[in-house]
């Protein structure tokens, strides 16, 4: 009964420390930035906003640039609000973003990228959760033309894309998924990196699924009306060419049937020329 009871405590335990280790998550919407991503083109506008919260009041923007830079009043989230925007953003205004308030408590912080060149990598805001889908949108600022792709994770290239309209999909994500993402596009230059954050769940993943390239629904439906075209002109096709070998077919038997009686008829005519008798 001694012993039971110790294990029943035991697994009560574990089961609290499983459920408190993502507790972190529960204002993982915390600060909230838009457009929903932590790579942005050079002159866009971003908001980022600590509103959210019941005592929404005493929250405010704070944001740390990633290189070095004289003060300035007139930078954006220089002054404590419940929000700021970055407009026109650029490249200087890359940095950490968060949210803090009176008593000193911070929330998670955003690592916000914003380039200069052409391409930027869609990566989720929030943290994921362990067994879910995600996918990664490697995206040109001026074309979504036929470009190859190539993703990476800490540095280490992982795969290549050859379609237009590519995604990554990394299908029943894991705690090993988490890392700092990038990718590259042919001829237009590289993302900066950013940060895919995992958090676990009370079951995670059953097992682990590679990444692998996947396609738009657009791109699909186009494929897939190419296919049906093909196919109907196959048939087409097909059908034309046998209904000309089975005409060549009847008349090479019409030539066959008519030279066959011409054959008879001159032979017919010899035998008769063969077997008559001259008259006196």
């Amino acid at each position: 009964m001694e012993v039971t009871s110790v294990c029943f405590l035991m697994n009560m335990f574990v089961l609290l420390t499983e459920q408190t280790e993502p507790a972190e998550n529960a204002d993982a919407s915390f600060p909230d930035i838009f457009p929903r991503r932590l790579q942005f083109f050079e002159y866009e506008s971003i908001t980022v906003q600590c509103e959210l919260m019941e005592d929404a009041n005493v929250w405010r923007v704070m944001r740390e640039f990633h290189k070095s830079r004289p003060t300035n009043s007139s930078d954006p989230c220089s002054s404590p609000a419940p929000s700021c925007t970055i407009k026109p953003a650029l490249e200087k205004h890359s940095g950490e973003y968060w949210c803090e308030n009176d008593l000193g408590e911070t929330s998670r912080t955003l690592s916000v990228s914003i380039t200069a060149g052409l391409v930027i990598l869609e990566v989720p805001v929030q943290p994921v959760a362990e067994g879910s889908e995600v996918t990664l949108r490697c995206i040109h600022q001026k074309t979504e033309l036929h470009h190859i792709r190539d993703f990476y994770k800490d540095g280490l290239h992982l795969m290549t894309c050859y379609s237009s309209n590519s995604y990554m999909t990394i299908r029943n994500v894991s705690k090993a998924d988490e890392g700092n993402y990038s990718c590259s596009i042919s001829g237009a230059g590289e993302s900066p990196d950013s940060r895919l954050a995992v958090h676990r769940t009370l079951t995670g993943p059953t097992e682990e699924t590679p990444v692998q390239c996947e396609q738009n629904k657009t791109f699909s439906l186009e494929s897939a009306v190419r296919v049906v075209l093909f196919v109907l002109l196959s048939l087409v096709t097909g059908v034309i060419l046998y209904k000309l070998r089975k005409g060549n077919k009847i008349i090479y038997i019409q030539e066959q049937n008519h030279r066959q009686r011409q054959s008879m008829s001159v032979r017919g005519g010899n035998a008769s020329l063969t077997g008559s008798k001259p008259t006196a």
